[in-house]
């Protein structure tokens, strides 16, 4: 049977103290959890739990790694439990159309897809600056990223150099998706474009509270 994590009793009954949230990510490196985990260091409110994504990094075996570990974990959708999937679109049209697909079959609304074209890297590079270029890939977005990061490497942690310019990659995404507000997200005509903007609001408003 799965345990409940963080609970404390309050008479017959037992309140979570409080919430889980998983992260799952396709990526072998740790550019995402790196970046990520720093969230975890700081709240007093949630848990972030990273699952392990396996040698299938598809989006539908993702989804399906992250329902085992959130059964697994007894987590409840009421109690304020999330799922997110972060995952890089690869400017991939198969990828974006397996996203959608996901979404509107999903037995669990409190897992979402957490989705970047082409890569992570751009909520990175929001940091610094706004842009609509079209990158090829996540290379052609790292290049970029260097201007501004001479030594980004995919194991390196970039929240110490990012933290303070946070609210301006916010902006900057949200400015990105009020461009591309005619088009279908995810989608390869979306480039670049990312939703980690809407993890990071999430955990940041958690730790003011």
């Amino acid at each position: 049977m799965a345990r409940r994590l963080e609970v404390k009793k309050r008479g017959n009954k037992k309140r979570r103290q409080k919430v889980v949230y998983l992260i799952i990510a396709e990526g072998r490196n740790k550019t995402e959890t790196l970046y990520l985990s720093n969230f975890q260091e700081q709240s007093r409110n949630f848990i972030i739990r990273f699952v392990k994504a396996g040698s299938n990094t598809d989006a539908e075996s993702l989804y399906k790694t992250m329902l085992k570990k959130w059964k697994e974990l007894g987590l409840d959708a009421g109690e304020g439990d999330r799922g997110f999937i972060v995952l890089d679109m690869d400017n991939d049209k198969l990828k974006a159309e397996k996203i959608i697909e996901l979404n509107n079959k999903k037995s669990n609304s409190a897992i979402s897809f957490i989705t970047s074209n082409p890569a992570f890297e751009i909520w990175f590079l929001l940091h610094f600056k706004y842009t609509t270029k079209f990158y090829r890939d996540c290379d052609s977005v790292i290049s970029d990223l260097k201007k501004y990061i001479p030594n980004y490497d995919k194991n390196v942690d970039c929240f110490p150099v990012c933290e303070d310019m946070t609210q301006k990659a916010i902006k900057n995404a949200e400015k990105l998706g009020t461009f591309f507000s005619n088009e279908i997200w995810p989608s390869v005509e979306c480039n670049p474009r990312t939703d980690v903007m809407e993890l990071v609001k999430l955990l940041m408003e958690d730790n003011e509270r």
